[in-house]
């Protein structure tokens, strides 16, 4: 079993993406935690804060095993800009922030919004859990290069030396993304029996991201 629990903030940890499926978030929804009080495993004196539900997990977890392992570092327009020397700086080392200081990104450049309900400008992938599963408990997601990217201009080339993270996620029953009609037919067929949360489950990735080095 991946799922340890911080009595003292009530915080749910998964080590493994896979584990965080359907039946999981469900079971945060109705018992506020992952399992079931008929399955193995379910902490019969853990009291859970329906308006608090938080489930903490690695962004290095997220990024090579979830929605965010297909993701590359010329995926970013900037990271594809600067290797293409369409971003004009001299020879040196550049953190993100500098470039935007110098007015040559935008703060959300460093970001790549998308979905997993198979439709948008950017495909991610659903990682090691099925479409569906990916689709419901994710649904839209974003993806970032962290504060420790760096992009490298030599006279001999170009790098980017990026750190690959996803921004936090939550579920809250009802996307904002997909038709009040679709949402009332996936809960009706996938939702929990008894519906206890009085907040979105608050899905939070920690830590360092995924290193990914691009040239040019």
């Amino acid at each position: 079993m991946t799922w340890t629990v911080n009595r003292a903030t009530k915080v749910w940890s998964c080590s493994s993406y896979s584990d965080l499926n359907y039946a999981e978030i469900n079971n945060f929804a109705e018992y506020g935690q992952p399992k079931s009080p008929y399955e193995p495993g379910y902490d019969h004196d853990f009291i859970p804060d329906f308006a608090n539900i938080v489930i903490q997990m690695t962004q290095l977890e997220v990024m090579t095993n979830g929605y965010g392992r297909n993701v590359r570092v010329d995926s970013f327009k900037v990271a594809k800009d600067f290797l293409s020397r369409k971003i004009s700086v001299n020879n040196g080392t550049y953190s993100f922030d500098q470039l935007v200081t110098a007015g040559l990104a935008s703060s959300g450049d460093r970001w790549i919004n998308s979905n997993l309900y198979g439709w948008g400008g950017y495909s991610v992938s659903a990682g090691s859990i099925s479409s569906g599963d990916a689709a419901y408990i994710h649904g839209t997601v974003s993806l970032a290069l962290m504060r420790n990217t760096r992009f490298v201009a030599t006279t001999s080339g170009r790098r980017v030396e990026a750190e690959l993270g996803a921004g936090d996620d939550n579920w809250d029953f009802n996307s904002s993304s997909i038709p009040n009609v679709v949402n009332a037919v996936v809960g009706t067929l996938l939702g929990p029996a008894h519906y206890n949360l009085e907040g979105p489950i608050q899905i939070k990735f920690t830590g360092a991201g995924r290193t990914a080095i691009a040239e040019s």
